[in-house]
């Protein structure tokens, strides 16, 4: 199970995971917007959500019901890639960390840019307002604010803030392994004073501090990955996917394992991954296109195909909607990408 020259993930099995993750993300965006399922435990938790999924859940609606409760997962494995593939560019890079940063900051927000220009062009009424207050980053501070214009785009500030963290963590991580073990028991000591004093907030999930596991996991790997073969083994990641899972069930009911979820989440997906290895070219050519998949989803005619979906009140129907929306995104996407040849 291990990788060519110890690496722990290669380009194509980034772009598997990416693929995988998008999917599963832009899947949730669709079905969670109408039932049986319209709730999840993504920035906070509310443990009657678990129940109420229990209660709900339709072999009939299989697809439906797992894509709205548990698809927005894919987000935290694409936290932990960003980590991993900027260290591995600053690794095999001569410029220096502020120009670095800088550059990537500029990519993310390009792709953020036409994204917004694509939106202009697609939807009747903008609220201009609302769209420079997402351009300017500073809706992911409000819980008020956080979904305007398009839901999905707060993961634009998430990711950048992100990045103007990255030379600190790098250099904390880099100047000792056993760091990156400080950086989570930090952000467990904050998560835990959040949960007690401000009760289940979105606000920490929705900024930075609430991810820096992830990241810093990504770092983390990028930069010990010769020295952590064992992190390919079959062994271990049996072990690592099972006690993600028992984290990922009992953090839908107690608060002081929720703020384990989004780390774990990550961890279950690169685990299953490594099991079940794959180099499939439909999630390679998703990964490849998946920043526009990421970009159009939340308003590319998704009203139009979920009202169709909702007015069939039918299980086949809903996939048939799916499929359809799925297609039009897809199209969107590989264009932009063709014309623009956007490179994460």
């Amino acid at each position: 199970m291990s990788n060519d020259n110890n690496v722990y993930l290669t380009k194509i099995q980034s772009l598997v995971l990416k693929g995988i993750a998008i999917f599963c993300i832009i899947s949730h965006n669709f079905f969670h917007l109408f039932p049986p399922v319209t709730y999840q435990n993504e920035m906070t938790l509310n443990p009657e959500n678990f129940s109420h999924f229990i209660q709900d859940f339709s072999w009939t609606e299989i697809v439906n019901c797992l894509f709205s409760f548990l698809g927005f997962y894919g987000v935290y494995i694409f936290v932990l890639l960003s980590g991993y593939g900027i260290t591995k560019s600053f690794i095999n890079t001569e410029k220096k960390t502020i120009p670095f940063v800088a550059i990537h900051i500029f990519k993310i927000y390009k792709l953020f840019l036409i994204s917004a220009l694509v939106y202009c062009i697609i939807v009747p009424d903008i609220n201009f307002k609302a769209l420079g207050k997402v351009l300017s980053l500073t809706s992911t501070l409000s819980p008020e604010t956080l979904f305007i214009v398009c839901g999905p785009w707060w993961f634009f500030s998430l990711i950048i803030q992100l990045y103007f963290c990255f030379f600190f963590l790098y250099k904390l991580i880099a100047k000792d392994i056993s760091n990156v073990f400080f950086i989570w028991f930090v952000y467990v000591i904050i998560a835990f004073y959040w949960v007690t004093f401000n009760g289940p907030t979105v606000s920490l999930y929705a900024n930075a501090v609430g991810h820096i596991p992830e990241f810093s996991l990504g770092i983390f790997l990028a930069l010990y990955e010769k020295q952590l073969t064992f992190l390919n083994t079959r062994k271990f990641n049996v072990m690592a996917l099972c006690i993600s899972l028992v984290v990922l069930v009992l953090a839908q009911i107690y608060f002081y394992v929720f703020v384990f979820s989004f780390f774990f989440s990550a961890i279950a997906f690169l685990s299953a991954y490594k099991l079940i290895p794959s180099q499939n070219q439909f999630w390679i050519f998703t990964g490849k296109i998946s920043p526009y998949l990421f970009g159009f989803n939340g308003f590319l005619y998704r009203g139009y195909f979920i009202e169709h979906a909702v007015e069939a009140q039918s299980a086949i129907w809903h996939i048939v909607c799916w499929i359809g929306w799925l297609a039009v995104n897809y199209a969107f996407a590989y264009t932009a990408y063709y014309f623009l040849k956007f490179k994460k």
